[in-house]
């Protein structure tokens, strides 16, 4: 949008097509309204013939156009047809989802967000009005980038369609804390749209964001019982199994997962479209192959499963499969993420994608049915830790990062904070305050060290499911599966995300979810209560295992020589990061003395991404 009433640079145009076209390679279209250009890149999902972008509605003085680029799944699109058809629009599409946000914002304006249930970001440019609308989806599912200068206002899916390469230093402190940088991006100018949140720009420039939307308070009178919890599952796997394409689930053996592949087969075969596609992984290391575990699930499910067999170590065992996947990701996003399980989702849907076009997956089941340590953690932080600070601390085991003893010693350190969210930080951050210090990186993180959003709760196990809900969901799981899909074309949806189960599983304290503070409790209960007799038992009691990959072990032997020569290339020098301190690091990882797992893998992503910045720069 150019604000001195111009057309955009139809060059610029192009070239973001180009960024943009691995997200969406089966149709694309610039549209050029005024000021206002539209680009877009079609992953064809639902009405392949009708759907095409940009979608414009209304072309004469007497009805000014309207047009939209959109990024998702509405799932209640056809209720909504029906409500807007009641109202006199008439749709010129047989079912598009994308034409009921033209004719919803016709007739809603502002307040349509509120009647949209799905995954989506769009933007809707109002030619008579000289107004774009842009808006994400209540849980940020789908990204959304804006960037404003004094002329000009940009979006787009990912950063690097966004064409700039100043980078902001103060966000470097919270990706190095958390793994992620929040709303904010590693480049200066590039915010991100909050989740559940629209932005306005009027034809002077001037922006007003607002939120409009978000996750009620815990109520206990809101519990509700396994055959509620049913019933608003199934609706939200139901909900999900729309596709005019191929489709399909991850299954990697867990409790979530497991649960919506059930769902599904059963909606599926009920409807006589069965049977469901499922899909894992496989390693070459017995402590992270899912593989059987998936297998038996799908075998006593009935579903039609494929193993994806991963070797990211080529035989000469420089991890040629593992740095090239990595870089190719990074540059796709435009930025780094700390997430080493962006490697494995990204090959279950490279393989995914030889088959389907959509795929469910168990993400949120963790954040929203209390499935990390951390919030057993906190629960025991909020009876105990008056006493926990007194006592001498337990030192970590360098051999096993998730060792008792190294929660222990993790547990006690977090204890010797004051504040509820500083102990919650101390649990999930990758380096302390000390440690960035060590590696020369000072001062203050952009995001307020997340302070901002902590709740105000006795119930310390809540509000950091909370917490997570609105920052680590976001900006760490849902980033790595959308950006690791979208690379391949393939459209994931998130069942346990639904907009109905997560309002009513939301009001529910920890003690309902987690009773005694035993993970995901009501969860498991539910999984022996749906899935078949056989498994039940197995899954229901099976512990976390984490989608990874023996990063530890492969920065320690097979990959030490190729990540040292990229951590020591000068490229995180020049982002301020001490090389002594990072050959510090390398040095106590590769003798056993501490794990630095995360830390090192974080350092990587960041070093592939300030090279591929210095490449364009140079360039």
């Amino acid at each position: 949008m150019d604000l001195d009433g111009r057309p955009v640079d139809s060059s610029r145009c192009q070239a973001m097509l180009a960024h943009l076209r691995p997200r969406g390679p089966d149709a694309e279209g610039i549209l050029e309204v005024g000021n206002c250009t539209l680009v877009h890149a079609r992953l064809s999902i639902i009405d392949l013939v009708g759907g095409e972008q940009p979608m414009q509605l209304g072309d004469t003085d007497a009805d000014p156009p309207i047009s939209v680029v959109f990024n998702g799944m509405i799932y209640n699109h056809r209720e909504l047809r029906l409500q807007l058809e009641a109202c006199g629009y008439q749709f010129k599409t047989d079912h598009s989802d994308t034409e009921v946000l033209l004719h919803g914002y016709h007739h809603w304006g502002r307040e349509l967000p509120a009647h949209l249930k799905g995954q989506f970001a769009f933007a809707i440019w109002h030619h008579q009005k000289g107004e774009l609308f842009l808006c994400r989806d209540r849980l940020g599912q789908k990204p959304l980038y804006v960037r404003q200068s004094h002329n000009e206002v940009a979006f787009a899916s990912l950063v690097g369609a966004l064409e700039t390469d100043s980078i902001r230093q103060p966000a470097l402190r919270a990706f190095l804390r958390y793994g992620y940088t929040f709303e904010s991006t590693m480049i200066a100018g590039i915010e991100q749209i909050p989740a559940a949140h629209w932005m306005v720009v009027d034809r002077q420039g001037q922006i007003k964001v607002e939120r409009y939307w978000q996750a009620p308070p815990r109520n206990v009178a809101a519990v509700v019982g396994l055959q509620e919890m049913r019933r608003l599952i199934t609706e939200a796997v139901r909900l999900r199994l729309e596709a005019d394409v191929p489709l399909g689930c991850f299954l990697s053996g867990g409790i979530d997962s497991s649960i919506v592949a059930a769902v599904a087969q059963r909606v599926l075969l009920e409807s006589g479209n069965g049977p469901l596609q499922t899909f894992s992984v496989s390693l070459d290391d017995s402590d992270y192959d899912e593989g059987p575990c998936a297998r038996r699930v799908a075998v006593s499910l009935g579903c039609h499963h494929r193993q994806v067999d991963v070797f990211p170590l080529d035989a000469g065992g420089k991890g040629k499969t593992f740095f090239e996947d990595l870089a190719h990701l990074v540059r796709h996003m435009g930025e780094p993420l700390a997430d080493s399980s962006l490697l494995p989702t990204y090959w279950i849907s490279r393989a995914a994608r030889e088959h389907v076009k959509v795929a469910l997956t168990g993400d949120g089941g963790d954040e929203l049915f209390g499935g990390y340590n951390r919030y057993r953690a906190m629960r025991l932080l909020g009876y105990c830790r008056e006493w926990l600070r007194y006592l001498p601390a337990v030192p970590a085991d360098s051999r096993q990062p998730f060792s008792l003893r190294t929660r222990l010693n993790r547990l006690m350190r977090a204890s010797r904070f004051q504040g509820d969210f500083q102990q919650y930080q101390c649990m999930v951050e990758i380096f302390s305050e000390r440690q960035m210090e060590e590696i020369g990186v000072v001062g203050r993180d952009s995001c307020m060290d997340g302070v901002k959003d902590w709740p105000d709760s006795s119930d310390l196990s809540g509000a950091a499911m909370r917490w997570d809900l609105h920052n680590y969901l976001p900006h760490d799981l849902l980033r790595k599966v959308d950006r690791a899909s979208m690379a391949v074309a393939l459209e994931t949806r998130c069942p346990l995300l639904d907009q109905r189960l997560v309002e009513t599983v939301c009001q529910w304290p920890s003690d309902v979810l987690m009773p005694g503070g035993h993970l995901k409790r009501l969860l498991r209960q539910f999984a022996a209560d749906i899935l078949p007799a056989d498994i039940a038992p197995e899954i229901a009691l099976r512990p976390k295992q984490g989608f990874a990959v023996p990063i530890g072990r492969w920065f320690r032997k097979e990959l030490k020589d190729p990540l040292a020569d990229r951590l020591l290339s000068g490229h995180l020098e020049e982002l301020g990061i001490k090389e002594s301190a990072v050959e510090q690091l390398m040095r106590e990882h590769v003798e056993e003395k501490l794990d630095h797992s995360h830390r090192l893998f974080a350092l990587l992503s960041l070093a592939v991404w300030r090279m591929q910045i210095r490449k364009r720069i140079q360039s």
